[in-house]
């Protein structure tokens, strides 16, 4: 939470670092040339002394905290996720869509295979993405194609995804589409309306293991993201499928 805008708390704290240092000199000097005299001075300034300082180190460590969460602020940070494991988290996103879902990563079984089981029994938190499309929700999907996957794990992820993914084409015709892109995967992008995932894809690891952030898709950081996932869907939509 930003507890004050910019600029306004990082002027009250220097505020108050400079406030605190003006009375420990203030103290100092009356001290030092007898102006607070006494047995009850003596004991009573180092006391003072001593919490004042621990008060100017309590105010500069507020300034830096209240300096990165303002930058947090700039970038639109939401939460820094140590991994993608948690269906629970994405399923609140995909619960709430509007209007869009486009996702770029490997396989898609995973999504598929969390949010859209056609299983009459599944639970309801299985059954978000077809929610979704009730709701009148453009899901967009960018996946690897088969070729260019090196392990494999991988390529049985693929092969399980496609029928699942073929048959959503041809049943949501208005509301669901997918493509392959020819190259090694790189980048996991998420975006869910304004919501936006993104992470790295290592050869040879589980996205579901490595960390992603969380941000909104028109910040600074995001951006990026969100042009190259439309480049992509522009280069390699019309592309026959393998």
């Amino acid at each position: 939470m930003i507890v004050f805008k910019k600029g306004f708390h990082i002027s009250l704290s220097f505020i108050i670092f400079w406030f605190l240092i003006f009375i420990i000199a203030l103290l100092l000097i009356l001290f030092l040339f007898d102006v607070l005299t006494g047995p009850k001075w003596e004991s009573v300034i180092p006391g003072l002394l001593t919490g004042f300082i621990i008060a100017i180190f309590q105010a500069f460590l507020s300034w830096y905290e209240f300096k990165e969460m303002d930058e947090y602020h700039e970038l639109k940070i939401r939460k820094i996720l140590p991994d993608r494991k948690n269906p629970l988290y994405y399923g609140n996103l995909i619960s709430k869509a509007r209007k869009e879902i486009k996702i770029q990563g490997v396989t898609a079984e995973r999504f598929l295979r969390d949010f859209a089981n056609d299983n009459p029994n599944a639970p309801e938190n299985e059954k978000l993405l077809f929610q979704a499309f009730a709701r009148n929700v453009k899901v967009t999907l960018l996946i690897a194609n088969k070729d260019w996957l090196d392990s494999e794990d991988d390529k049985l992820k693929a092969a399980a995804a496609e029928p699942k993914l073929k048959s959503l084409s041809d049943k949501y015709t208005d509301s669901f589409q997918y493509t392959e892109y020819e190259h090694a995967p790189t980048h996991s992008i998420v975006m869910i309306d304004e919501e936006c995932i993104v992470g790295p894809i290592f050869p040879n690891i589980s996205s579901m293991y490595t960390p992603a952030i969380h941000l909104k898709n028109d910040s600074q950081f995001a951006k990026y993201y969100v042009e190259y996932f439309d480049n992509e869907w522009n280069r390699w939509k019309n592309s026959p499928k393998k």
